[in-house]
């Protein structure tokens, strides 16, 4: 008898749709599994065996063959144990025939039959609702994260035996209830805005680059605040919309990676050390898993040291920073993961640090000062909207009486402005909604022929003295229209493009040492 049962496995994190065909003839006892499986998915046999023995079920004393379709695609994880194990149920009549057609299953098997949850149960969740099936056979430790996916019957198994009573009409299916918020990660609040000292040039940095979504550098010696307000940077973010958090929540499910299963309330803030390898920050390995830049999805990426990262890691960002997402080709295959992020660096200005420091001497000599800067290649700097160079703070600051801006405040202003960027650019979908200033891709033209005639006349200026790129003057552009937005002016005009340039350091483009 041939029985087929729809499963998936994940590329990437992405479910591609796969049929289980399993065929019970005459023949000596086996079990084959062909369709191009990976380690774990060969090694299901035995596996699968002993569950079904331990569950009380008969194994055949047949051949049984089982194909998985598409043949061209890799299957990796134990996620098939489940449909493998009821499609040969059904194949020996244990199940109805008719019985599997409406479900998407996935699952592990233990040896006593035990339902063990997989990773990449959200995506799955999702090609179950985009391929118009009734619901999903999940285990139950997954079932609450695949009901996060509206309008999808979710049917929860603990073992082997359940999920046949179910199939079989024996017993109810326990549908899980959607709970509002009962999934979502309840995790401590960022830090305050209020608790930085100082730094007004900065702090209005900041806001901006929270506001329109532009990748900030942050340039000072140690100890004048750089990481201090980067950390802060996630308290001023506006609050997850359902879609992004589902879009965020999709790369730990499929990588495992914590907090899933739960789903986290805030933007997420990853700052890795700068001895991390290219494939690390970017992503990679076999099979090919996300890096940090995919983790970082949503929310902030803060590369402090960011000199001290590999040549080969900061120059892989540059892709990833224009479009939003990082693709990894292997033999055979093709892996996207979702990076749209909002990057913080932070630097030293020379070796030393002191580079600039009114009050401590810089030693190293110019010649180390230059090789310093020539680290940060052009293009790297080009995609970065924001530089701002900060100074150490002086003591009337920390013993200051009144403290800075909290956060709330300028979270509001972020929100607003944010509001009217989501309203200016049509969503597209998940994954590829513009929602930004700092993801828009209009053409420089079109920007400067909004703007007043004045701020085009100083854009055009700018641009000859300064000899900058198409990439900084749209970049440029993008900023003053963030600037605009905070402050309620439907038209860029020349303060808000001069405030944009002054985010623009000279010693950034090459011509001078730090």
């Amino acid at each position: 008898m041939l029985v087929r049962v729809l499963t998936s496995t994940l590329v990437g994190i992405d479910a591609i749709p796969v049929e289980v065909e399993t065929d019970i003839s005459q023949g000596l006892p086996s079990c084959t599994v062909v369709g191009l499986p990976a380690g774990p998915v060969r090694e299901s046999g035995d596996r699968i065996r002993a569950a079904i023995r331990n569950s009380g079920f008969p194994f055949s004393g047949r051949k049984i063959t089982i194909n998985l379709a598409p043949a061209e695609v890799r299957k990796d994880g134990a996620l098939l144990d489940l449909p493998i194990a009821l499609s040969i149920l059904c194949a020996e009549g244990v199940i109805p025939g008719d019985a599997l057609g409406r479900y998407l299953v996935s699952g592990e098997l233990s040896l006593d039959g035990t339902v063990k949850p997989v990773r990449g149960i959200l995506s799955q969740a999702l090609l179950a609702a985009k391929l118009g099936l009734a619901g999903i056979i999940v285990p139950s430790a997954n079932a609450r994260e695949a009901s996060l996916v509206p309008r999808l019957s979710v049917l929860p198994v603990a073992d082997l035996r359940s999920a046949a009573a179910i199939l079989s009409g024996e017993s109810p299916a326990s549908i899980p209830v959607r709970e509002e918020g009962g999934l979502w990660l309840a995790d401590a609040e960022p830090p305050d805005l209020s608790d930085v000292a100082g730094q007004p040039l900065a702090r209005r940095a900041l806001e901006i680059a929270a506001a329109g979504g532009h990748a900030i550098l942050f340039v000072g010696p140690p100890g004048c605040g750089k990481t201090m307000l980067a950390e802060r940077l996630p308290g001023i973010l506006p609050a997850f919309v359902e879609n992004e958090a589902l879009e965020t929540a999709q790369i730990y499910s499929a990588a495992g990676e914590p907090p899933w299963p739960m789903v986290p309330v805030h933007r997420p803030f990853r700052a890795p050390h700068f001895s991390i390898s290219q494939p690390g920050l970017v992503g990679g390995g076999n099979p090919p898993r996300p890096g940090e830049i995919s983790f970082a999805h949503g929310g902030v990426l803060f590369l402090d040291e960011f000199g001290e990262f590999s040549r080969q890691a900061r120059e892989a960002l540059r892709q990833p920073l224009e479009s939003g997402e990082i693709r990894i080709a292997r033999a055979g295959n093709s892996c996207r993961f979702p990076s749209r992020f909002l990057l913080a660096a932070a630097t030293n200005p020379c070796p030393c640090g002191n580079a600039g420091n009114p009050r401590r001497m810089c030693r190293c000599p110019p010649t180390l000062r230059a090789a310093y800067s020539r680290r940060f290649s052009g293009p790297i700097l080009d995609r970065i909207d924001l530089a701002v160079t900060l100074s150490p703070i002086q003591g009337a600051d920390w013993a200051g009486v009144q403290p800075g801006e909290p956060s709330a405040p300028v979270k509001q202003r972020v929100a607003d402005c944010r509001n009217l960027q989501r309203k200016r650019y049509p969503d597209e979908g998940p994954g590829a909604a513009i929602r930004t200033n700092g993801q828009a891709r209009l053409s420089l033209s079109g920007m400067a022929w909004e703007m007043h005639p004045e701020a085009r006349t100083f854009l055009a200026r700018s641009a000859d003295r300064m000899s900058l790129s198409g990439r900084v003057l749209a970049k440029m552009c993008r900023v003053a229209r963030t600037v605009a937005d905070l402050a309620g002016e439907p038209v860029v005009a020349l303060p808000h493009l001069a405030e944009a340039l002054q985010y623009r350091l000279p010693e950034l483009s090459g011509d001078e040492t730090w």
